[in-house]
């Protein structure tokens, strides 16, 4: 299980935070396909602030995470997340800081 509080502390107040934690753990409850959709239209339709704070909360999410399946499917959500941004912003925009 991904321990939200831990991986908050860094990206901001826990309650803003918390949004960002929900839709990463309905990502999980999709099968890959549908969270794989999911996370494009995220990427296509999010604020650059909103992009950025879910690329530290993912990133963090892949990290930390003691499941190793779990782990595993997270990667491949952040990388279908940064193929994403990359193509809706011509360019790789990096990792957070």
């Amino acid at each position: 299980m991904v321990d939200w509080q831990r991986i908050l502390q860094g990206v901001g107040a826990f309650a803003q935070g918390m949004a960002y934690a929900m839709t990463v753990n309905r990502w999980l409850e999709l099968d890959d396909q549908s969270a794989f959709a999911e996370m494009i239209n995220y990427v296509a339709t999010s604020s650059v602030g909103e992009i950025d704070v879910m690329d530290a909360v993912l990133l963090q999410a892949a990290v930390t995470n003691f499941d190793v399946d779990e782990r595993l499917r997270l990667v491949k959500f952040y990388t279908v997340f940064k193929m994403a941004e990359g193509e809706r912003f011509g360019q790789f925009r990096g990792f957070p800081a």
